[in-house]
């Protein structure tokens, strides 16, 4: 079964991101991170298989509040 991205909301803090706009969001090529609002925790949109591994998401979050699952 292939990993894919999930976001730990117990680790978020979207304050550590650049006016509270999730910075792993602009670096998913398939666009499956999403966020309401700045300030609100991101989260996996949809069906996670979308996702393909890349993980640059994991790469981009200043928290480490995304993890391979």
């Amino acid at each position: 079964m292939r990993q894919t991205a999930a976001v730990d909301a117990q680790k978020c803090d979207p304050a550590s991101c650049d006016s509270g706009a999730c910075a792993a969001i602009p670096e998913c090529p398939r666009k499956i991170i999403k966020q309401e609002a700045p300030y609100e925790v991101p989260y996996i949109a949809g069906d996670p298989s979308v996702c393909r591994g890349c993980f640059k998401c994991l790469k981009a979050c200043p928290r480490q509040a995304i993890a391979k699952v």
